[in-house]
């Protein structure tokens, strides 16, 4: 079985001096997109929840080969750094010097392929995204190459100026660039048409989309782990420096970069993946008062591998929220992982 590493972006917003750091950069940033939810405080607090994705990995994907976890030199308290499986990764460990110091995830996420020694194939991982059912390597990768989320569809949000939508837009702009889109994707139309991995509904979905228009097909990959393939982000670096250079020196996300999806849409269009329903994998659920229940109960008993705990906002209710989802979480982790003294 080829190698499939685990690689986790993590911050504590709380930290003083992070803080102080980020506020002096954001004084004199002129990039900041449009949309203030793209760099609210709620992107960068630590909830409380990361031990319980370590509780997840080592119980439910007992196969991984490492975990690279991504910091800007910061680490819990808790966090056992000899475990063998474990891999502490500073920025300027692998992101070149002229991006940082770096607040914003395109940055990290897009300069992934420079970490030494992280294997081909890795799955990207947010730490508001949890196991919760036993996982196989091939619900990530089969043969080599990643499973990934087959949508066509325009996304509702792309229409309603919401967060992500300028960036999905520059994606598609590159992918056109540099790859006969419409071509590929007919070469490759039975993947989308495929009703068995993806369902009816979806498989319908792909080909009305494709049929209404052959000349834009862009598609969203939702906020669940990604598969990624590190020679894909070379490809990308390859053939388009300039905009990820654009995109890799803005120290806040704006509304005129690419995002890691766009290595998802390479991949999906040159027809190098495995077709799946992305609700199938995992539920997204927004973290509120109304919606805990229905958290608390879909962690205690987990119909899907992946759950996603979005958050908007912070303050009092919404710390009170996290506080009752860590109760729902050491009920199916109580033990300790081996990541944790």
């Amino acid at each position: 079985m080829d190698k499939i590493d685990f690689v986790l972006p993590w911050v504590d917003g709380s930290d003083k001096a992070w803080r102080e750091l980020k506020r002096k950069y954001m004084d004199s940033a002129t990039n900041l997109s449009g949309n203030s939810e793209a760099n609210a405080d709620c992107r960068y607090q630590d909830t409380g929840l990361l031990r319980y994705w370590f509780r997840g990995v080592e119980r439910f994907a007992p196969w991984v080969n490492r975990v690279f976890f991504v910091t800007c030199g910061q680490k819990p308290d808790w966090l056992d750094e000899s475990n063998p499986k474990l891999r502490l990764v500073n920025h300027k460990d692998y992101i070149p010097a002229d991006y940082l110091p770096t607040f914003q995830s395109n940055t990290i996420e897009l300069n992934l392929h420079r970490i030494p020694d992280l294997s081909e194939q890795f799955v990207l991982f947010n730490d508001d995204t949890f196991l919760l059912r036993p996982v196989k390597p091939f619900f990530f990768f089969k043969k080599g190459r990643p499973v990934i989320p087959c949508d066509l569809g325009i996304p509702y949000w792309l229409s309603h100026g919401c967060l992500g939508a300028p960036v999905l837009v520059n994606n598609s702009a590159v992918l056109y660039r540099n790859l006969d889109v419409t071509h590929l994707v007919w070469k490759n139309f039975w993947k989308y048409a495929d009703v068995y991995h993806l369902g009816f509904m979806r498989a319908t979905k792909n080909v009305l989309t494709f049929a209404a228009n052959r000349l834009l097909i862009l598609g969203a990959f939702g906020h669940l782990p990604q598969s990624h393939l590190k020679s894909t982000f070379g490809e990308i670096w390859s053939k388009e420096p300039r905009i990820l250079d654009q995109t890799s020196r803005n120290r806040f996300r704006g509304d005129d970069g690419v995002n890691q999806w766009l290595a998802c849409a390479w991949d999906m269009v040159s027809g190098r993946f495995y077709q799946a329903n992305e609700k199938r994998r995992g539920s997204n659920l927004y973290i509120n008062s109304g919606s805990l229940p229905q958290i608390c109960d879909f962690i205690k008993h987990p119909a899907l591998p992946l759950l996603c705990l979005n958050d908007k906002e912070t303050g009092p209710e919404t710390d009170r929220c996290f506080l009752e989802v860590a109760r729902a979480f050491s009920e199916l982790f109580p033990e300790k992982s081996s990541f944790e003294k």
